[in-house]
């Protein structure tokens, strides 16, 4: 049985643009400048790139999983979490579960123990599909 979750997609390099070091297993977003990634501070503005695998204090090597399996910071809102549950991009970083299909598109997939704890957060196994989930966009807007 295998112990990990690998398929050969490596974390994408990065530079922080601040202190990161408190987001780790959080959503990343691109900053004003290329190359780097800065704390989400909205769910769609800027739109997420990926989740922060490491804790880089600014200027430092920011490693971005942007497509592919992950641990991830997530909770329960109104809707349980459950294994195969679709989940959006919150304004805090974290990941939380789609309360309806068709309103926000899925950015992750939950798959990982049911939780029920309402506010709750933690850390789960998630698939980043890399697709957009904010504020309405759809594929191919921004």
């Amino acid at each position: 049985m295998a112990s990990a979750w690998d398929f050969g997609v490596k974390p994408v390099p990065f530079t922080a643009d601040t202190d990161l070091t408190t987001k780790q297993w959080q959503l990343v977003a691109p900053a004003s400048t290329g190359g780097y990634v800065g704390a989400v501070t909205s769910a769609c503005n800027p739109i997420p790139a990926g989740v922060l695998v490491n804790d880089p204090s600014a200027g430092q090597a920011a490693e971005v999983v942007i497509f592919g399996p992950t641990k991830a910071k997530v909770r329960v809102n109104s809707c349980y979490l459950k294994n195969g549950k679709f989940l959006k991009a919150a304004s805090d970083g974290a990941l939380e579960p789609i309360e309806t299909i068709g309103v926000d598109n899925p950015f992750a997939r939950y798959f990982d123990a049911r939780q029920t704890t309402a506010d709750g957060s933690f850390l789960g196994n998630v698939v980043i599909l890399g697709i957009v989930s904010a504020c309405g966009a759809t594929l191919g807007t921004s």
